[in-house]
């Protein structure tokens, strides 16, 4: 019986999952850990790369224009910053307001894809940010120091950054315990880091094998509380503070996969719209269901804050 990769217990009975973001139907055998609770692949494909395609999510943002703030607004940047932690809506905003990030940080986000998200961060007036992702085809730069570098996080210079973050990344990592050394490394003494995931909660307990999140084969891991504490420990981090941010989403694509319906339309290769399979109420009692497991910390995705011990 394989044992866990997280906390060396024995996994679970292996179950298929099938691959349906793409809708190949493929199918990769699981488990769940008994003693963490991470659901995790037992064998990784060879051919990972092959179920990133050109046309997937993150490689088919589209990356805004630059809009560098104007000299007087740069200048202030840090107090305006404060000020907006306050009042804004914006996501980012949202995201860095448990460390309240200023301007003036250095940021990278790992995992960035082509560079949407550092991009939109820059026109919140961010301006020291940089992405780096190695799937990638080529290094991207879009100037005023915004680039995406195709490169592994060991590539980079230690003791270099005042965040780092991972937006839906951690868990297609094959080997986490690595990668979150490689951060520590990379952080500042009193950097952070910031982990967006799926985790196990309600929606794998309704929908098992159908739920949105399992995604596999791309995702290795999904994580628990229990399991995250585990690594932070075992790496030097400590985490601060866990924010549960799901969304609808994981209801109703997961009601698609139980379905058969894959989330790419196969002659299209476009990404389906919620629209043309739910109502609008269906889709405000889904997005209300999921802000009460929020509170009530079962939600399927999460936000780690973590600090350096």
């Amino acid at each position: 019986m394989e044992s866990c990769k997280i906390c060396n217990e024995k996994l679970g009975k292996p179950f298929k999952i099938r691959e349906m973001m793409l809708g190949t139907r493929e199918e990769f055998e699981y488990a769940q850990c008994s003693q963490c609770g991470t659901i995790q692949i037992i064998e990784v494909p060879e051919d990972i790369e092959n179920y990133y395609p050109a046309y997937y999510c993150s490689f088919q943002s589209q990356i805004p224009a630059l809009i560098r703030l104007p000299l007087f607004k740069r200048l202030f940047q840090n107090i305006r910053a404060r000020k907006k932690y306050k009042k804004s809506n914006a996501e980012a905003y949202s995201w860095f307001r448990p460390l309240k990030i200023l301007p003036s940080y250095k940021i990278l986000d790992i995992g960035s894809g082509k560079g949407k998200l550092i991009c939109e961060l820059f026109n919140l007036g961010f301006t020291n940010v940089q992405g780096t992702d190695k799937y990638i085809d080529h290094d991207y730069n879009y100037g005023h120091g915004v680039e995406v570098l195709k490169k592994d996080l060991i590539e980079l210079p230690n003791n270099s950054y005042d965040l780092l973050m991972m937006h839906h990344v951690f868990e297609h990592m094959e080997n986490p315990y690595e990668e979150l050394n490689k951060c520590y490394d990379l952080l500042k003494g009193d950097g952070n880091l910031m982990i967006r995931i799926p985790i196990v909660g309600k929606a794998w307990e309704i929908y098992k094998q159908d739920w949105v999140q399992l995604d596999a084969p791309r995702h290795f891991f999904i994580h628990t509380i229990k399991s995250m504490q585990l690594l932070a420990k075992k790496t030097g981090f400590v985490i601060d503070k866990i924010v549960y941010d799901s969304s609808a989403f994981q209801f109703y694509v997961s009601e698609l996969y139980k379905r058969d319906i894959p989330m790419v339309n196969p002659v299209t290769k476009e990404y389906i719209s919620s629209d043309d399979f739910f109502s609008e109420q269906e889709m405000i009692n889904f997005e209300s269901v999921a802000q009460r497991l929020n509170i009530e910390k079962q939600g399927d995705s999460a936000i780690f804050y973590l600090s350096k011990a």
